[in-house]
């Protein structure tokens, strides 16, 4: 029997495929729904939304009584590759920025077992990367055929409007109040991916409450003027 592995990477609860804004990526989030779909690479600029996606198929994974694993790339570095050893066994493998283990040896030649697990036993993989397949950079050759041989998918960036309407809606679940203009003024004045978003959301929603104050532009400019 394999060792019970150290798996410490717990899902985010609010990333599920109900608090995504899909505007332009409907058909990405029906494939990732898919049960029959058994790889699918998902690839995307930085922020679009693949960790939210990739914990939002695991979340449903488990709402539906199937076994699932997140594994985000950036941590299993500070691991051994035998971390993924015995996961074949899951409904469901995702691993995030598989693209940060590429050209590492021990993690290419896990990553190539593990891919030919899953297969055996017809269970699912699902990664992400920055981008596409054809476009990793990866020494093992094997590894390269399988991550090719999967549905690629494209995770457009949200348009501003659905920017906007993503920023308003994470407002409202923080329990502040974000009109258009103020909405607008993040957007202006910063990076529009969504992970720098959330984190300014974040900052301000700790600086409304102590300062008892709402979200006014004036109010913003104060509070972030360090970071403009």
């Amino acid at each position: 029997m394999h060792p019970q592995l150290p798996l410490p990477f717990k899902l985010k609860e609010a990333f599920n495929f109900e608090s995504f804004i899909a505007t332009e990526n409907q058909l990405v989030i029906k494939s990732l729904k898919d049960a029959d779909e058994p790889f699918i690479f998902l690839w995307g600029d930085i922020g679009t939304g693949k960790s939210h996606l990739l914990q939002s198929a695991c979340q449903r994974q488990s709402q539906l009584g199937g076994t699932a694993s997140y594994l985000p790339a950036k941590e299993l570095l500070g691991t051994s590759a035998k971390i993924l050893e015995g996961l074949a066994n899951l409904d469901l493998i995702c691993i995030d920025d598989i693209d940060i283990l590429c050209e590492k040896a021990d993690w290419e030649e896990a990553l190539f077992n593990l891919f030919n697990q899953i297969k055996q036993q017809t269970g699912r993989l699902i990664v992400s990367a920055t981008v596409s397949p054809q476009h990793l950079q990866i020494s093992l050759n094997d590894l390269q055929s399988r991550l090719n041989s999967g549905l690629p998918l494209n995770l457009a960036p949200l348009s501003d409007e659905s920017t906007l309407q993503a920023l308003q809606a994470r407002a409202q679940k923080l329990g502040l109040e974000l009109n258009r203009e103020t909405a607008n003024y993040l957007m202006t004045h910063f990076p529009r991916n969504l992970h720098t978003l959330w984190n300014l959301l974040n900052t301000l929603d700790k600086a409304s409450l102590a300062a008892q104050r709402k979200l006014t532009i004036p109010f913003l400019k104060s509070t972030l003027s360090k970071s403009i």
